[in-house]
């Protein structure tokens, strides 16, 4: 069978996999886990299918820019649950897709998100360049702008290099001060112009950096202003704001921030937010608090034990 003899695809096929991916994401964002992740697989299976039938040039730069979000969403779920050479295969076939549609915005976020999981593999000088490659495409938005320098400047920390980084926060706040799109695709509303988004990126920057302060300010703003389905970037935030807090004697405000963090990451399934969850413990116990510290403990492993039992 050739092309001739299948179906064209139209706008209703391309609505199908943008409204997959925009449920997926929605689902991903807050609580992630297998049921999710297995509903983005065969979603995206049927939606690479697609790609062998005949369509016209718009409709298949729109299809394949709905690949690429859902392809990204699944590989950032992957990588979430701890699977970085599977993410980094996911992610890649993602940017093939976005690469193909016109939405540049999309294109700059899946490199910023094969980026984090190379910084993860132990390669943070990759995933820099990754981003400087992002950066070179003026047709990206400047709040996409301010998102990939702040990534940077994580990316920057994590190779030891601390100037560097600094420049990069230096740059997304000036991306910040210049003029934002009058409108943006669902994807980016729901992520990088949702309201917080940038005071968590540049606070989790900020901390890496040890620049307490101005972490705690960022991060202070960010769980104040993150929407609910927002769960696990709240997570990154909190567990990092109750160690600024620790660190800087404020006992009280750290054993709060600490609580809450165990509270809301409950049924979150992420290797990401168990880590920083162990790496607040360690804080704990690092400022004399191990009261508080076995408190935590147990309750993380009390809600694993349930999770598991479930």
């Amino acid at each position: 069978m050739d092309g001739k003899d299948l179906a064209s695809v139209g706008v209703a096929e391309v609505q199908a996999v943008e409204a997959a991916a925009d449920l997926y994401t929605r689902m991903d964002l807050a609580h992630g886990g297998s049921m999710a992740a297995a509903m983005a697989r065969g979603s995206l299976s049927w939606a690479i299918e697609l790609l062998d039938r005949p369509m016209t040039p718009p409709v298949r730069e729109r299809l394949s820019s709905a690949i690429g979000l859902l392809a990204d969403r699944l590989g950032w779920a992957i990588y979430d649950a701890g699977d970085t050479a599977k993410a980094g295969r996911v992610l890649t076939l993602a940017l093939d897709n976005a690469a193909r549609g016109t939405d540049r915005d999309l294109r700059a976020h899946v490199m910023l998100d094969l980026s984090t999981v190379v910084t993860d593999a132990g390669r943070p000088s990759e995933g820099v360049e990754i981003l400087r490659l992002a950066l070179g495409d003026e047709r990206i938005s400047s709040a996409e702008r301010a998102n990939l320098h702040a990534v940077a400047a994580r990316h920057c920390a994590a190779a030891h290099d601390r100037p560097a980084g600094l420049r990069h926060v230096d740059l997304a706040e000036e991306a910040l001060t210049r003029a934002q799109p009058a409108s943006s695709p669902d994807w980016a509303r729901r992520i990088t112009v949702s309201p917080g988004h940038h005071d968590s990126a540049l606070g989790l920057a900020l901390f890496a950096l040890d620049e307490d302060v101005r972490a705690r300010e960022h991060l202070s703003s960010a769980v104040a202003r993150l929407e609910a389905g927002r769960t696990r970037t709240g997570l990154r935030c909190r567990t990092r704001l109750a160690i600024l807090h620790m660190r800087a004697g404020d006992r009280e405000h750290g054993e709060r921030e600490a609580r809450r963090a165990v509270q809301d990451a409950t049924g979150v399934r992420s290797r990401r937010i168990s880590g920083d969850l162990q790496m607040m413990v360690a804080g704990a116990r690092t400022h004399g608090m191990n009261g508080l510290a076995d408190e935590l403990t147990h309750a993380i492993a009390r809600e694993a034990t349930t999770s598991a039992d479930g």
